[in-house]
């Protein structure tokens, strides 16, 4: 799967979803790179990865791969990796990270099967987390 269809698939929108609801108030949270207030429901409020979706599909949906960035930090600014990395670590622990650096080199290839069932786990966790925090996205 290529990274553009990734972003397309309904198992990226509720897992992006879930990533920015679950770092946020209910609906404002901060960009893990620069500090930024963010609206979580808005084109501006981005889910990051600290390694790539081009550099390994293996991580892609690993929530501790994954934080709330703003747009210039995500995308016109490579996703600030270096900052990146030093928040997740703090969140999710050295050894958690280092996991992940290990998992980037696995071979794994998203297949419309592996999206079908991503996509199904993904929601039933955003859908959770909604009844816990609300729903931002639901009159948008």
């Amino acid at each position: 799967m290529k990274s553009k269809d990734l972003y397309k698939s309904p198992a990226w929108k509720y897992f992006s979803r879930y990533v920015l609801l679950y770092y946020s108030d209910g609906l404002i949270a901060q960009c893990f790179t620069c500090g930024k207030v963010l609206q979580i429901n808005t084109s501006d409020c981005h889910c990051g990865h600290l390694i790539k979706v081009t550099d390994s599909q293996a991580t892609a949906f690993d929530f501790s791969n994954c934080g709330v960035q703003c747009m210039r930090c995500n995308r016109y600014m490579g996703g600030r990796q270096d900052i990146m990395y030093h928040k997740l670590v703090e969140i999710h622990g050295k050894e958690a990270i280092e996991k992940l650096y290990i998992r980037k080199w696995n071979i794994c290839k998203l297949d419309k099967f592996t999206m079908e069932i991503l996509a199904k786990e993904w929601k039933q966790k955003f859908e959770e987390l909604v009844f816990k925090k609300g729903n931002p996205w639901k009159n948008k």
